[in-house]
């Protein structure tokens, strides 16, 4: 086979797997709101052209990420995008993963997170048998963005010295005015973002019985990372290393 013809068929190959990807992001965006595009055609009615040309642009961004995450799937199976959306089609797990995968893409700014969902839909590609639990990673990805990942990073580390008089070396766990030591701009916002990260099941109290008594109204909570928590927060740095290694 000649050079050119190498290169016409790797390109007719590259081309099949976007038109592939562009047309499973097309299907997601259509399921979730199908009236987009005839509110689009509706704006174009009233709407000035720097206002349009902002709204194509996200429309852009928000296609381009969840390519970018389906780009991530094929790669963790080891299939072309073609194939891997031939995969998900026949499969109604893997269709509703890639559902929630793709709307969770295309609304995050974070790379990290792109990436970490394409490749829970990857593995599920890879064994059905662990469609449901990569559909409860991605759940908790969903629900955090860059201050979570901050937060969570907090939480992870080593935690600070404890008072005098406590049994343990180190406190058990993060108490709030540690916390905002390390994050400071989180004053009026840590309520929040605990919140969050408590109803995803990715942090805990763990200060229950573990306290020295009353009289520490400022260590009565203990946030420590439950084992999903670490879970997620692993499948965040895991892509941050990559990237690293990548540009180093």
């Amino acid at each position: 086979m000649s050079h050119e013809a190498s290169e016409t068929r790797a390109g007719s190959s590259a081309e099949s797997g976007v038109k592939a990807a562009t047309g499973a992001i097309v299907a997601v965006v259509g399921a979730v709101n199908p009236i987009a595009g005839i509110a689009l055609g509706a704006l174009k009615e009233f709407a000035d052209a720097p206002l349009l040309r902002l709204v194509e642009m996200d429309r852009a961004r928000r296609a381009e990420r969840g390519r970018q995450a389906l780009t991530a799937s094929s790669q963790e199976a080891g299939q072309s995008l073609d194939r891997l959306v031939q995969t998900i089609e026949t499969s109604s797990d893997l269709l509703t993963l890639m559902s929630e995968i793709v709307q969770s893409a295309m609304a995050t700014p974070l790379d990290e997170k792109i990436i970490a969902l394409g490749r829970c839909l990857g593995r599920g590609v890879r064994d059905e048998t662990k469609v449901d639990a990569e559909r409860l990673r991605v759940r908790g990805l969903t629900s955090i963005e860059a201050p979570e990942v901050k937060l969570l990073e907090v939480i992870s580390r080593e935690t600070y010295p404890a008072p005098a008089g406590w049994a343990h070396e180190r406190l058990p766990g993060w108490r709030r005015p540690e916390i905002l030591n390390e994050l400071p701009g989180f004053a009026t916002a840590l309520d929040a973002s605990i919140a969050r990260l408590t109803a995803e099941g990715l942090v805990l109290d763990d200060g229950i019985g573990r306290l020295p008594g009353d009289d520490a109204p400022d260590a009565r909570e203990m946030w420590v990372l439950t084992d999903f928590g670490q879970d997620c927060l692993s499948l965040l740095r895991a892509v941050s290393s990559v990237e690293e290694r990548g540009t180093a």
